[in-house]
C-alpha cells in the first residue's frame, strides 16, 4: 500500500475552555509524530480523525475521499492506545484473525504469518494473552492492526507504560515495520526520545493549535521558537549516512562532516544518533585528544542559566549543543560567532535508530 495521504482541512472542535483548530495538515507516506504539552489536543486530533468524535467544523480527507461523517468501522483507521485492547479469552493468533472475516483459512494463516515474522514474535502465535508482557501485548496489538489493512495508522502514546529498555527496543521494531507497510502514520507523544526514534516528520501542537511542522532535522534544529526550545531541551540529534563500520566503529556523513561511533551498521544505511551536551567539550584551538570525534563549528547562539551556559554550534549541515560552566566559557573567551572546535568521544552517541 502506496500513495496514501491524510489531509485536515481547517478542522476545528470546541470544548468548554479549550478550542481545537482551526487545523489544516497534510500526512502522507510518512511517519508523523506529533508533540505537545499536556492539554494541547494531540489526543482529540486522533479521535477526529478516527470518528470517535465528530468536527464542528472541517473536513478529515483520507485518500482523495473525505471521512469526515463516515462512521468509526467504515474509515479503515486502526487506532493503537496506551493500554492494548486484546481479547482475553483468545490466543495470539486468534485475536488477530478476529477481524479478518472475508480470507479463508488457509490465507489467513500465511498472512498472519508474515506479519509475526515482521514483527518477530512468531513464537507467540498459541500463546495466551494473560501470559504476555507489556511489550509482546503492544506487539500483537501492532500486528491485529495491521493485519486488517488500515489506510492510516494512529498511535496514542502506545509505548508510555512500559520500562525505559522494552520502550527503547520497541520504537527501533516499530518504526522498521511501519516504515515497510507504507501508510501515514501520526504518533502521538510527549516523550522526545520517541520524537528522534520513530519521527520522519514532526508536528508540534501548542493550545490547540499546529505551531510548526516539518521534517526532524529541520524542527529539533530550529531555535527559532521558543516552544520548540521547550520540547527539544535534551540531547542533540545526528542523523548521517554510514559510510564505513569495521572493527565496532562506524563511521557516518553529515553533510561535509565525518562523525565517529561505536557499533557495526550496514554501509548506506542512516542511523540516528543521540549526544548529550555534556558530553561536548570545546577548545579554541586544535588540541591533541583521545575524542575521535573533532569538529570546527561556529558558535551561532549562548543562553547562559545560572552558573552554565548552552552553546550552540552550527557547520554547513551540523548542529550541536555543549552545556558548559560559565566559569570554563569566561575562561575560554567563547562568544557569538566565534569558529571553536567541538570535541566528543566515539564512546558517547546512543544510537536510536537505522534506516536501510
Amino acid at each position: 500500500m502506496t500513495g496514501l495521504e491524510l489531509e485536515l482541512v481547517r478542522l476545528t472542535k470546541k470544548f468548554p475552555g479549550f478550542t481545537l483548530g482551526p487545523l489544516d495538515l497534510k500526512v502522507e507516506d510518512e511517519i508523523l509524530v506529533m508533540v505537545g504539552l499536556t492539554g494541547s489536543g494531540k489526543t482529540t486530533v486522533l479521535n477526529l480523525i478516527s470518528g470517535i468524535i465528530r468536527p464542528d467544523n472541517g473536513s478529515v480527507i483520507l485518500d482523495g475521499s473525505e471521512i469526515t461523517h463516515l462512521t468509526i468501522e467504515s474509515r479503515k483507521v486502526g487506532y493503537s492506545f496506551q493500554t492494548p485492547f486484546l481479547f482475553p479469552h483468545l490466543n495470539v493468533y486468534e485475536n488477530i484473525i478476529f477481524g479478518l472475516k472475508k480470507r479463508d483459512e488457509q490465507a489467513k494463516k500465511i498472512y498472519v504469518k508474515k506479519l509475526l515474522d515482521d514483527m518477530e514474535i512468531s513464537h507467540l502465535c498459541n500463546r495466551k494473552i494473560q501470559g504476555l508482557s507489556g511489550g509482546e501485548m503492544q506487539k500483537v496489538s501492532l500486528v491485529r492492526m495491521l493485519a486488517v489493512e488500515p489506510k492510516i495508522i494512529l498511535m496514542d502514546e502506545p509505548l508510555a507504560h512500559l520500562d525505559i529498555p522494552t520502550r527503547r527496543k520497541l520504537r527501533i521494531e516499530f518504526r522498521r515495520v511501519l516504515r515497510r507497510y507504507g501508510v501515514p502514520v501520526i504518533y502521538v507523544t510527549h516523550l522526545e526520545d520517541e520524537v528522534y526514534s520513530l519521527a520522519d516528520s514532526v508536528a508540534i501542537l501548542s493550545h490547540g493549535k499546529i505551531e510548526n511542522k516539518g521534517k526532524l532535522e529541520a524542527i529539533v534544529s530550529s531555535h527559532s521558537s521558543h516552544f520548540v526550545s521547550e520540547i527539544f531541551v535534551g540531547a542533540n540529534y545526528i542523523e548521517g549516512k554510514v559510510i564505513e563500520s569495521k572493527d565496532g566503529i562506524t563511521i557516518i556523513e553529515v553533510g561535509s562532516d565525518l562523525v565517529e561511533t561505536l557499533g557495526d551498521y550496514s554501509t548506506g544505511s542512516r542511523i540516528g544518533l543521540l549526544l548529550r551536551p555534556e558530553d561536548v567539550f570545546l577548545s579554541k584551538d586544535a588540541v591533541k585528544t583521545s575524542a575521535r570525534n573533532v569538529i570546527r563549528a561556529q558558535v551561532i547562539k549562548l543562553v547562559r542559566q545560572v552558573s552554565l551556559t548552552d552553546v550552540y554550534l552550527q557547520t554547513d549541515y551540523l548542529h550541536l549543543r555543549a552545556k558548559i560552566t560559565e566559569k570554563a566559557r569566561n575562561d575560554l573567551g567563547i562568544k557569538m560567532g566565534d569558529q571553536i572546535y567541538a570535541m566528543f568521544k566515539a564512546i558517547s552517541p546512543q544510537i536510536v535508530r537505522e534506516d536501510s
